[in-house]
């Protein structure tokens, strides 16, 4: 049977400890960010088919997203409004 390395008691690193491991290892990654957790509801509205169509090409004009686009206007008129509205979270799509 092989022999076995001898045990070394493990104590829990304090910040200090963890901030310097983490600097002698260079690390070159950003550490996480963690976001809240926040609660989000749907809203639906029906407009005319004219101002859907209009948002639409607007939308696809200026590289963002129709909510993009609402949630900014809604901001704009001094709505409070969480920054991930405003980000482009819809899924990206394969090219084949």
């Amino acid at each position: 049977m092989a022999k076995r390395a001898p045990l070394q008691q493990v104590t829990t690193p304090d910040a200090a400890t963890l901030r310097r491991v983490a600097a002698e290892a260079e690390r070159i990654e950003p550490p996480a960010v963690v976001r809240p957790s926040r609660k989000a509801v749907l809203i639906n509205i029906k407009v005319a088919e004219e101002t859907a169509i209009a948002l639409a090409r607007k939308a696809v004009a200026e590289g963002q997203t129709q909510k993009q686009i609402i949630v900014r206007a809604l901001q704009s008129l001094g709505l409070p409004v969480d920054p991930r509205d405003l980000e482009d979270r819809s899924p990206r799509r394969r090219v084949a």
